[in-house]
């Protein structure tokens, strides 16, 4: 019985001008002024379209990466960092174009443009519909987790409670 309205956006909340009583935000989980309920954890790992599974230049190992274009996501997952992990260092880690939306890193990937190294939440359903998989089998723990947080100066109230509840039901 509690309305919320939903309204992603990279500009941090201003809980005071935007009559708001509690954010998701994704990132280290410490920011001055706010109580931080950690909610969801994240592993980063390559995906791409079926088809790049195919054919002769198919993906077999991570060195395989080298003849396909890495798609970045700006500030989500570092491909370097992903293939020293998984002992394909010869692939050059630099090469590939930047995305600063994370969805469209992903939109790319799926339309076969390449291998994007994305964000386990973000890509969960699209891999549950056989829109992506998942090449390899090796993630990375993301150095970013999902946070509610609310002003600690303001008291949480029983729809708050509820609402915070309800939220950490649905990550389980």
């Amino acid at each position: 019985d509690i309305e919320f309205r939903l309204a992603p956006s990279r500009a941090l909340t201003n809980f005071y001008r935007d009559n708001v009583d509690i954010a998701i935000r994704h990132g280290g989980g410490k920011y001055p002024g706010l109580a931080s309920i950690h909610m969801l954890d994240e592993q980063i790992y390559p995906v791409c379209s079926p088809k790049l599974l195919k054919g002769s230049n198919r993906l077999k190992s991570p060195a395989d990466l080298a003849k396909h274009v890495l798609l970045h996501d700006e500030g989500h997952g570092d491909w370097r960092t992903w293939l020293i992990e998984a002992d394909a260092r010869q692939v050059d880690a630099s090469k590939g174009p930047v995305y600063t939306d994370s969805s469209m890193a992903v939109q790319s990937a799926i339309e076969g443009d390449g291998v994007a190294l994305a964000r386990s939440q973000l890509v969960k359903d699209d891999i549950a519909r056989g829109l992506l998989v998942r090449p390899f089998n090796i993630s990375q723990p993301s150095k970013f987790a999902y946070y509610i947080v609310y002003p600690m100066d303001k008291p949480v109230t029983a729809q708050m409670d509820a609402f915070i509840h309800w939220l950490q039901e649905q990550v389980v």
